[in-house]
């Protein structure tokens, strides 16, 4: 499913973590929900500890017979400049070519041998590598972990190998119709700004990556300062702090990165609508995507609820009113996105037999009337049982725990699960319609469609 309907990053975007106070040592932490009213917060406890080169690392504790690590770090597709697009995802890849201890495949072998599973993954803010073990093997895989990102070998013959593999990858996105309308959503939504750009990058800026490329980019950013390790499992707590204190004794220059990553976001966006005729496909496929806050901001928690309200499940409006009783649409569904400088809020339709201008009108007029009629409280309920339902299922597991904890250190901070849980029960109806009066603009909405025949057209 394409990043801007999966909510940027899974089951844990919509969740948010309040500011922490963090120095040498390790701690427990309980946060309570304050004076909000008629507040029940589930509590999660968890240590954190910050070493003197910078790095982080927070122990979940949990009841589970494995362990998963988690190792993320503030480098995304956002700070590559524009002539090496494509650059963060590509060295993700090339960290699996092998690395000296372990050639070839033989570091997935021994992950694999045992018992466990070995992933990464890159986005617009960060990227993170992950060992999901049984628990008796966590410090080996925490070994493993750090060779991965600290020794690849990136030989000069692997990288003209792989960039075959991710321009076939590009070529396969473009063929896709869901993949390829988020990613020129993404591109009109966040225009002139890194976000706009293709996480996986262009075939020109691919051919054009280097083995030093590679290395500066791995100097720069993967270093001590610039990590977050999350570890969610059964493992003894001090044996885990002194451990990953030796490991992270690297030999890289303890500081941060130079590269500034703040964005820049102008104030509005012209209405574009795009249809792509060359795209061989049955059906039609629309999003409308507006410029939003990001996670960072509190007005991240009403837009995810509201997102909820209006597009999420068959009891929300526009399933109600597109699918079920006009049936213009064979789907239709919202989601906020949430990334560290700014977010996304869209509404995705999917049809065969309906008009791209009987559909954009219908989803206008949906939006102006959730301003008119606010969300009664009935309609908040179940988008609030949908939202925790969610949350509490990835919260059951080692690989949800290590996730949601890493990913909010990263781009926010981990507290802000305890805030988002209080604002959650609190919000009402008409908080989501001035929400939606301030950020969902129809005059600075962005409108993409993908589907068979048809023109380009563009509406400014």
């Amino acid at each position: 499913m394409s990043p801007v309907f999966s909510c940027a990053g899974g089951s844990s975007a919509g969740i948010f973590f309040p500011a922490i106070q963090s120095g040498g040592n390790s701690f427990q932490r309980s946060v309570s929900p304050g004076n909000v009213r008629g507040t029940h917060v589930e509590v999660y406890p968890y240590s954190k500890r910050v070493f003197p080169g910078g790095a982080r690392v927070l122990y979940r504790p949990l009841s589970s017979p494995l362990v998963c690590l988690s190792l993320w770090f503030r480098a995304g597709s956002r700070d590559e400049i524009p002539e090496k697009n494509g650059l963060a995802h590509f060295f993700e890849h090339m960290v699996f070519k092998g690395t000296k201890r372990y050639p070839g495949t033989q570091l997935v072998r021994r992950v694999q041998a045992l018992g466990g599973s070995i992933n990464a993954g890159t986005s617009l803010d960060t990227t993170d590598f992950y060992i999901l073990v049984p628990r008796e093997f966590w410090k080996e895989a925490l070994e493993l972990l750090c060779e991965l990102v600290r020794e690849p070998l990136m030989s000069s013959e692997d990288i003209e190998s792989e960039k075959s593999v991710v321009i076939q990858e590009i070529h396969m996105e473009d063929d896709e119709p869901e993949e390829k309308l988020t990613r020129v959503l993404y591109q009109e939504v966040f225009k002139n700004t890194p976000y706009g750009r293709s996480i996986l990058g262009e075939p020109v800026t691919i051919e054009s990556l280097s083995r030093d490329d590679l290395l500066a980019y791995q100097e720069e950013y993967f270093q001590p300062a610039n990590l977050v390790l999350s570890v969610a499992g059964d493992v003894p707590e001090k044996e885990l702090y002194s451990y990953t204190e030796r490991l992270f004794g690297w030999p890289f220059p303890s500081r941060f990165p130079n590269v500034s990553r703040d964005v820049a976001f102008p104030e509005g966006r012209r209405t574009r609508v795009e249809v792509d005729k060359e795209l061989d496909v049955s059906r039609t496929y629309g999003a409308f995507g507006f410029l939003c806050p990001g996670v960072k901001k509190d007005a991240s928690f009403s837009l995810r609820l509201l997102a909820a309200v209006l597009g999420e499940g068959v009891a929300s409006r526009m399933n109600i009113q597109l699918r079920e009783k006009t049936e213009i649409v064979d789907s239709v569904y919202s989601a906020y996105s949430a990334y560290q400088a700014a977010g996304i809020f869209a509404v995705g339709v999917t049809f065969m037999k309906g008009e791209k201008e009987r559909v954009r009108e219908k989803v206008h007029t949906e939006l102006a009337q959730i301003i008119l009629q606010p969300p009664n409280e009935k309609e908040c309920q179940r988008a609030r049982n949908l939202l925790k339902g969610g949350f509490y299922q990835a919260m059951e597991t080692a690989q949800g725990n290590a996730d949601i904890f890493g990913r909010y250190d990263t781009i926010d901070t981990v507290d802000r699960i305890y805030r988002y849980q209080a604002v959650l029960n609190n919000l009402r109806g008409e908080d989501l319609a001035e929400t939606a009066e301030q950020y969902l603009s129809w005059e600075q909405s962005v409108t993409v469609w993908v589907g068979p025949g048809g023109c380009h057209e563009a509406v400014s």
